[in-house]
């Protein structure tokens, strides 16, 4: 069910509710379209025009096809498949909505762990799924929406609220964007040298990206998903064998003041690890070999910690 909705989601017109007005004795066609918690009017054309009446009868067949597909999220929530909440899914789907995945950024952090259960094939610990942030990946500096805005405009389709958080130097860009119920949104890059600034200018969403170690190889090859909000979120994750490598290297880095994220890190690897040992062994020793192969000090050696932390030897 979950693989029909992926295709399903991958090839979905864009869903609208029609209606019209008239103007001076002649009546248009507009479109209500749903982007996160916001309706965005959309003008189409004139009543009789032949395009405009083929892009009204596509969005009345978009949103037949979105009511079908929240059935089948509805389902599968049902089954107790893991899925955003509000504040996140909300912000996922704006952010879809923009073209911001289909440009190549990636979902990371616990955002992304929360994909993960129909692509290995397990139940995740609900613990570990629990977040309050969402991380946005890109190796693009031309990262740009679809059509051309600033990313404070993207998110406050979801929330109206949302604000760049200011950096200490007011006139670095923000790379953290903040509603006001606290919800974080963050923008990450990979470190390319040690001269980065921080952040590094996303100048076509008026944003910043902080620069980040070992997210180069994380979010490089990214899968398709689909989040289970609304009527599915196409969006991009990690593949889940080196999100697991990369919560293990990343827990040995955590300083004491964040104990309670090096736990998280060690659980999330464990629960992933644990599942794809069962169904899909050859992607984690795979993995692990690659990972173990960049290094020793920075790769093997946090690795191997980490590994004899939660008792698995692979």
């Amino acid at each position: 069910m979950f693989a029909d909705l992926v295709q399903q989601v991958d090839t979905a017109p864009l869903a609208g509710s029609v209606y019209t007005r008239q103007r001076d004795g002649i009546e248009y066609i507009y479109a209500k379209l749903p982007v996160g918690r916001d309706r965005l009017d959309r003008f189409i054309g004139k009543s009789g025009d032949p395009e405009a009446e083929a892009q009204a009868a596509s969005l009345r067949r978009g949103g037949e096809l979105a009511r079908r597909r929240r059935e089948i999220v509805s389902m599968l929530k049902g089954h107790k498949l893991a899925g955003p909440d509000r504040a996140l899914g909300a912000a996922l789907d704006a952010i879809a909505f923009a073209g911001l995945f289909k440009q190549g950024a990636v979902l990371v952090g616990t955002g992304a762990y929360m994909m993960f259960e129909p692509l290995v094939g397990s139940r995740l610990p609900a613990p570990t799924l629990m977040t309050g942030d969402l991380d946005l990946a890109t190796a693009q500096m031309a990262l740009t929406a679809d059509p051309p805005e600033r990313m404070e405009d993207v998110l406050r389709r979801a929330d109206a609220t949302y604000e760049g958080i200011p950096q200490l130097d007011p006139r670095q860009p923000s790379s953290r964007f903040r509603n006001a119920e606290g919800y974080l949104v963050d923008l990450l890059t990979p470190t390319r040298s040690r001269l980065d600034q921080n952040p590094i200018p996303l100048k076509a969403l008026g944003a910043g990206a902080a620069p980040l170690q070992y997210l180069d190889w994380l979010i490089r090859e990214p899968i398709p998903t689909v989040a289970l909000w609304g009527s599915g979120i196409a969006l991009q994750v990690p593949q889940p064998a080196k999100f697991a490598v990369h919560k293990l290297i990343l827990a040995q880095r955590r300083d004491p003041a964040n104990r309670h994220k090096r736990s998280k890190d060690l659980d999330q690897a464990r629960a992933l690890i644990d599942a794809l040992l069962a169904y899909d062994r050859f992607a984690i020793e795979d993995t692990l070999v690659d990972a173990r192969g960049k290094g020793r000090a920075g790769w093997a050696e946090p690795i191997a910690r980490s590994l004899d932390e939660i008792g698995i030897q692979i």
